[in-house]
């Protein structure tokens, strides 16, 4: 993924994350590298633009959620 396309897939995200619901945050969202990770989890790897950051835009937009 490209710098452009990742900061898109960045934005797609965070706004998505915003209209999550509190209660739903802890849900899992996806499995990277063996660990599962909640929608609150992503969200801070992405907001640190993490290499994992990279794997869950990736994971998010094969599925469409992005």
């Amino acid at each position: 993924m490209e710098k452009k396309e990742y900061e898109v897939k960045k934005a797609e995200f965070l706004k998505l994350f915003a209209n999550v619901p509190l209660q739903l945050r802890q849900e899992i969202i996806a499995i990277v590298d063996d660990e599962s990770l909640s929608w609150s989890v992503a969200a801070l790897e992405i907001k640190r633009d993490t290499q994992k950051a990279l794997i869950i835009l990736e994971y998010l937009k094969k599925i469409g959620l992005i």
